[in-house]
């Protein structure tokens, strides 16, 4: 049988970023799938807006703004085509223009492509045990190959998407009133019999480049630093502190981050299956799934931590300078489109609709799944390994330190998951240099919070883990919890060469085994 030959470091960084463009087109191809679930070929090019998703899905933000044409100023002899055209209708920065930005990682877009990169880049790694050099060759392959696509991504990622009349309407929160003529009716009136909110808008888009490349590093860096830590058939030596402490450390972070895993993986793929075989509003519902699964998920398991989370929809007032902010206001009037226009929040611990029963069914599958995770990580932990952080050394040590490590783990991975689930958007018409209006929306949670309330909770559930995994193995093997003893009752040798002869006390080989 012959062992396979180390690399050189050429055809190791080959190899890193063959597994990061793998990674980069299977988060692309998500994009494009959810998108065509979504039916959003309608509006623009799936394509770039898949791209642009791809960017979004490592940190990239992206804005968007009005693209004006000669068909969106009216009718040629109107008094919103003359006005338009006095003012820079044209293409001009005086014309009445509508802008937004969002930054939301769609984290079923990363999912998928880090899976695909790890599982890649590993492929060697799990056939031998590589040294520290290639390893890091194939890392900075993978850097550079990340670094190189999202630059191009970013910078493709531009185009056009047409908005309904009618989104554009609620967007800037008119309402069925500002739609009817309340607000809008005399905005658009002035700016080309209905203005925004008759007629469709086309808006161009484009990624932040920066964030985009910036975030992609990140990204492949915590992928591949998270995957040599939890990977049990992947054995990279890291060097120093780290191969210390990883033997204690590694079981708990491998437990929960394989249960995110398959717990965000598996309801991904059922849903877009048949989102893909039944069509129409399933499919719709589909698409945002294969998108925002982890989101959700991500939320559903820091409020049953007792985590804050806060929907807000912000109106963006005019700024008080803007005479012409007043002259619109004057002419909209309607009350009834100011009162649609108050700042809503809502906690999603407290809803109406939810209130107790949410959390309460939050809270339980938290706790299933923490106390799941943290008895398979008690029972993949060796004893040697699970010492308490302080001086300790009584009988519920091995409890203790298996309840400080998990509950460490839980905090970083709970917090990290409430960082990356956030969202905030906005979208606003602006004239002569300032804001008319507009709306704000975010999704915020409490990343301090979530540490807080996780770091007990993972304690917790760590601790009575560590008591499950030991009342497991007393319970396999006669009431016997040490290792030595489980050797000593199960091995055929030591069963053979410590086996009393007849009429012997069993008592007097038990006590050097420590079984007594």
């Amino acid at each position: 049988m012959s062992v396979p030959r180390p690399d050189g470091p050429g055809a190791s960084a080959l190899e890193g970023a063959a597994a990061a463009l793998c990674g980069i087109v299977a988060m692309a191809a998500v994009a494009w799938l959810a998108l065509w679930l979504l039916g959003a070929g309608s509006v623009g090019s799936p394509v770039t807006m898949a791209m642009a998703l791809a960017a979004m899905a490592v940190g990239g933000s992206v804005s968007a703004g009005s693209v004006n044409s000669a068909s969106s100023t009216g009718s040629s002899g109107s008094m919103g085509s003359i006005l338009s055209g006095l003012l820079g209708g044209g293409g001009g920065g005086m014309s009445p223009s509508m802008s937004g930005a969002a930054s939301v990682m769609p984290l079923g877009v990363t999912l998928v492509g880090s899976v695909v990169l790890w599982l890649v880049f590993s492929r060697r790694l799990r056939q031998r045990q590589v040294a520290a050099r290639e390893l890091g060759a194939r890392a900075a392959g993978a850097g550079a190959a990340v670094l190189l696509a999202f630059l191009l991504v970013a910078t493709l990622a531009h185009g056009t998407i047409t908005m309904p009349a009618s989104a554009m309407s609620k967007g800037l929160g008119g309402g069925q009133s500002a739609g009817a003529g309340t607000g809008g009716g005399a905005l658009g009136g002035l700016f080309g019999g209905g203005g925004a909110s008759s007629q469709d808008t086309t808006m161009s888009y484009d990624v932040h480049v920066g964030s985009t490349v910036f975030g992609a590093l990140v990204w492949v860096t915590v992928v591949l630093a998270l995957g040599c830590l939890v990977s049990r058939r992947v054995r990279v030596p890291l060097g120093g502190a780290v191969d210390r402490v990883r033997p204690g450390w590694a079981p708990s972070l491998s437990a929960v981050v394989r249960a995110l895993l398959v717990l965000a993986v598996v309801p991904m793929a059922l849903v877009t299956f048949v989102g893909v075989v039944v069509g129409g509003r399933v499919g719709t519902a589909a698409g945002g799934v294969l998108l925002l699964a982890p989101n959700a998920l991500a939320v559903l398991l820091t409020l049953g931590v007792g985590a804050p989370w806060t929907a807000a929809t912000h109106p963006v007032q005019s700024q008080g300078g803007n005479p012409l902010a007043s002259i619109m206001g004057a002419l909209g009037g309607g009350q009834q489109t100011t009162a649609q226009q108050q700042p809503r929040t809502e906690h999603l611990g407290s809803l109406s609709a939810g209130g107790w029963p949410l959390w309460l069914a939050a809270l339980t599958v938290t706790a299933a799944i923490l106390l799941t995770c943290a008895f398979v990580a008690a029972r993949n932990t060796a004893p040697a390994d699970t010492r308490p952080l302080h001086r300790y050394d009584g009988p519920l040590a091995r409890h203790l330190g298996a309840a400080e490590r998990f509950g460490v783990v839980t905090a970083v991975v709970l917090g990290s998951a409430v960082w990356l689930a956030g969202a905030s958007g906005n979208l606003g018409v602006s004239m002569f240099g300032s804001e008319m209006g507009g709306t704000r929306v975010e999704l915020t949670g409490s990343v301090l919070w979530t540490v807080l309330f996780g770091l007990p909770a993972g304690g917790v559930a760590g601790f009575l883990g560590s008591l499950g995994s030991l009342a497991r193995t007393a319970d396999l093997y006669g009431g016997m919890t040490s290792p030595r003893r489980i050797l000593a009752r199960k091995s055929p040798s030591a069963a053979s060469s410590h086996s009393p002869a007849p009429g012997t006390d069993p008592g007097t080989l038990e006590a050097p085994l420590g079984n007594r």
